[in-house]
């Protein structure tokens, strides 16, 4: 934290999570008063499933944040990124869908390799989401739990850091539906609609379908432009399912989810000199992907059986076969210059079957559940790196800079006069850098000298200029033809792409079995206890091809990648993991508890790094202590408070390497050790019958230690201990106007989102990132949300803004081209947005 903000909160007093311990501990002085009351809180209690068993989240011994349907109505959330601001610990990505990853506690998911796995387990409906399927839209929700800590015995497969539980609303007894339209700025559109039938007492059907479109908020200037307009919003899903009570105690349900996004990837701005502007803020590009986009088209088939064996024991069967096909292609230089152009594609074709078998015992003090999971996942991927053969030669001419300008400064040269001689060299197309870099070979190289005489041209001379730009392609290919460098070729090759493909297949088994035991020792003690043993197998593929231009230029084949026939790998890991809970109840509205938890996300292979078949990154482990208060105070307070600390070994870690000899910086996996120290809050207060306040609020420390490795500037980077620190909060508040207004009831929510800027104390920033402002700017977001709804409930009629500060702020600084191409990219929040609602209740 810069001295300016430590000034600033010290001027406004406490830290918003001191502030909260504060409470906590002034609350113990009315325990007495507290036990001598049942009144029910006024705060409304919410019931969750965290825990495989229906329980007030207050009495839930896990720190677990549900977000209600109201919730995602009053923020006007869609997607699992626009809940992150309203859940400490928690963050999703909001640049793209098909690639998102999630967030907790600061431990992330390693990059779009699918032969690893994220470390967030991501479930809709109690089936498991795997990498691409994960970013789906809210449509008739019931409400999100987000799960914080090692989730593993449980929830399995990949729990690692956290679980986030999507459930939907399922089919019931109500006649019911409803439709709802949202129209916005930048040509926002918006329709949702849903419809329950109950066709007898035994069987009901549920309809839902979303679409939601809406314009970039970045305007790209190039005239050339053709593929879809690039951080657009295309997204349509529907969900059909019916629910069938053949007896009193047996539920069946089956439902088909269908989703399709057809949208421009999220556009690259770039922050070079090549750039259309250095004013990011201005929010305008001159991107040249060929058909940028971001394609998914998903579905799935879902079957769960319930039955009730009698008051005590129940199961729960549930099957599950999903299928997406995704495709993304997006900029990766920033700019609209031919010299430097790089894109890059992902295509995958994937589908998961998942199966779990699960056993309920409940009594008023034991409660047990257990159960057996198995997923088969088949996967196939190829990702493609496109460059120009105009980047190429580009590329090429830092090559010869590189041999030639050591070799004269070896020979005594000066630089002031190798400057004059025309060197570095900016682009050996331009036919006076051509001239140069032929007249400075001809000085030790006879055969060129011989070339320039064929020429009828001196060295450094006009004549030498005009000749190249006469001969077309023919001193290249003599250049070439002579020193044996395929990459040297002549300007007629401009326009032509280069496209190196990786395909990768995999075929992934996962089977658990988990036990979890909960028992009420007396009114105040509680214990729970669990166990889970997991086993993955994993069998991955690569394999990379001969390239379009190589069919050619057959001598130019293996610029980026080395062309490699198919290499296979197979290995197995296996871990148990478990948790011991204890609770104590202070009240019956006051709960301590302490809880001790491990999680494992298992190995993997990289599938831009065929090395990984030999040495694949290791799995990942995960321990967690935590200190957690629940209370629900005074009838108008609720609060909750946890401290953590979590250990974990050999974290998985996604970073942009180039080693020598690369043409360009990848994303690898690396692993490392990591110690995270943290506290979370959770605070509600009903201040009055008509005005309900809010604090989501969290503060972390991360201490570091990687592996080694090659950075994107192509330097071995061997300081890998770092340690950090991060704040952020939301406050909110919800406003009930008194009586009515115009034959209903109107309510105003508003919400400021807090997020700390630490990247000041980075010591790997680049010099160009303090010229944009917004890189270093605190994340400080007005949002508000004004309604009005009839008195039966039947219209709903709502304004609403986000970011109304109009507040900008950027993602990091770089890419894949950053230091190669000298073209950095980054990325922009959106700017204020606003719209009107309009709901009717059938």
């Amino acid at each position: 934290m810069s001295s300016k903000q430590l000034r600033e909160r010290n001027r406004f007093g406490l830290h918003p999570l001191a502030a909260g311990v504060v409470l906590a501990l002034c609350s113990q002085n009315l325990l007495a008063q507290q036990a001598q009351t049942k009144d029910e809180p006024a705060i409304e209690v919410m019931t969750v499933t965290a825990q495989k068993r229906v329980q007030n989240l207050m009495d839930v011994p896990v720190a677990i944040d549900s977000i209600s349907a109201t919730d995602l109505k009053e923020t006007n959330s869609v997607m699992l990124g626009d809940i992150a601001d309203y859940t400490p610990g928690f963050s999703f990505s909001k640049d793209a869908v098909v690639q998102a990853s999630a967030s907790m506690r600061g431990i992330s998911s390693s990059n779009i390799s699918t032969g690893g796995d994220p470390s967030v387990a991501i479930f809709f409906d109690d089936f498991y989401l795997p990498r691409a399927a994960q970013s789906v839209m809210f449509s008739d929700t019931q409400r999100i739990e987000i799960l914080k800590g090692p989730q593993g015995t449980l929830f399995g497969k990949n729990a690692a850091a956290g679980v986030v539980n999507m459930i939907p609303n399922a089919p019931s007894q109500d006649d019911e539906a409803f439709i709802k339209a949202t129209l916005g700025n930048y040509s926002q559109k918006r329709f949702e609609l849903m419809g329950n039938k109950a066709f007898s007492d035994e069987f009901a059907v549920r309809l839902n379908m979303m679409s939601n479109q809406r314009d970039s908020y970045i305007d790209n200037v190039y005239p050339d432009y053709q593929g879809e307009e690039l951080g657009n919003t295309n997204h349509k899903a529907a969900r059909l399912a019916a629910l069938w009570q053949p007896t009193s105690s047996t539920r069946v349900q089956l439902s088909y989810d269908y989703d399709d996004l057809n949208q421009g990837y999220a556009p690259s701005i770039g922050v070079s000199p090549y750039a259309y502007s250095m004013k990011v803020a201005d929010r305008t590009i001159e991107n040249d992907v060929i058909d940028g986009h971001e394609r998914r088209d998903m579905s799935a088939v879902s079957l769960k059986i319930m039955h009730d064996f009698n008051d005590e024991w129940s199961g729960k069967f549930i099957s599950s076969k999903r299928q997406w096909e995704v495709s993304g292609r997006d900029d990766s230089d920033g700019t609209a210059d031919k010299t430097r152009y790089l894109d890059t594609i992902n295509f995958e074709d994937s589908d998961i079957f998942y199966n779990e078998l699960q056993i309920n015992y409940q009594q008023d003090k034991l409660s047990y559940v257990g159960g057996l999971t198995y997923s088969k996942e088949n996967v196939y991927q190829i990702t493609s790196l496109n460059i120009m053969a105009d980047t190429i030669a580009r590329l090429t001419t830092a090559d010869i800079n590189a041999m030639l300008i050591p070799a004269l400064q070896g020979a005594g040269i000066p630089d002031e006069m190798i400057e004059m001689m025309g060197l570095p060299a900016d682009h050996l197309w331009n036919p006076q850098d051509w001239a140069s870099i032929l007249s400075v070979m001809a000085m030790v190289d006879p055969a060129v000298g011989g070339l320039l005489q064929q020429l009828g041209a001196e060295p450094f001379s006009p004549e030498l200029v005009a000749a190249i730009q006469a001969t077309g392609d023919l001193t290249y290919q003599a250049i070439s033809a002579g020193l044996g460098v395929n990459e040297i070729f002549g300007p007629s090759a401009a326009g032509q792409l280069w496209s190196e493909d990786i395909i990768n297949t995999g075929d992934f088994t996962s089977v658990g079995i988990y036990s979890d035991v909960d028992y009420q020792l007396n009114e105040q003690w509680g214990l729970t206890a669990g166990l889970r043993y997991s086993k993955d197998d994993k069998d991955f593929s690569w394999e990379i091809k001969e390239r379009s231009f190589g069919a050619a230029m057959t001598g130019l084949t293996d610029f980026l990648f080395p062309v490699m026939p198919r290499l296979d790998a197979s290995n197995s890991w296996s871990k148990w993991t478990g948790r011991a809970v204890a609770r104590y109840n202070l009240t019956e509205q006051q709960m301590l508890y302490l809880s001790y938890s491990t999680g494992y996300k298992s190995g993997g292979y990289d599938s831009l790094d065929p090395r990984s078949a030999f040495n694949p990154f290791a799995p990942e482990e995960v321990s967690n202590l935590e200190l957690g208060y629940k209370a629900d105070l005074w009838q108008t307070v609720r609060l909750q408070l946890g401290a953590f600390h979590m250990d974990l070994d050999n974290r998985q870690r996604s970073v942009n390497s180039k080693e020598p000899g690369s043409g360009v910086a990848v994303p690898i996996v690396i692993n490392g050790d990591q110690q995270i120290r943290g506290a979370e809050l959770i605070l509600d207060w009903q201040a009055l019958d008509s005005l309900k306040l809010g604090l989501v609020t969290e503060y972390r420390k991360t201490e570091s230690k990687w592996q080694q490795f090659y950075n994107a500037d192509g330097d071995l980077v061997t300081d890998t201990e770092k340690a950090s620190t991060a704040d952020s909060y939301t406050l909110s508040a919800d406003w009930t106007a008194p009586g009515q207004w115009a034959n209903g009831h109107v309510k105003l929510h508003l919400d400021y989102v807090y997020e700390e800027n630490t990247r000041a104390d980075d010591p790997d920033i680049l010099p160009i990132a303090y010229s944009i402002p917004a890189y270093f700017a605190d994340r400080k977001d007005l949002n508000a949300r004004l309604s009005w709804s009839s008195t039966d409930d039947q219209w709903e009629l709502a304004l609403y803004g986000k970011n109304l500060l109009d507040h900008d702020t950027t993602g990091g600084i770089g890419g894949w081209a950053a230091d190669v191409l000298g073209t950095p990219i980054t990325s922009l929040n959106p700017p204020r947005t606003y719209g009107v609602e309009l709901r009717y209740q059938f």
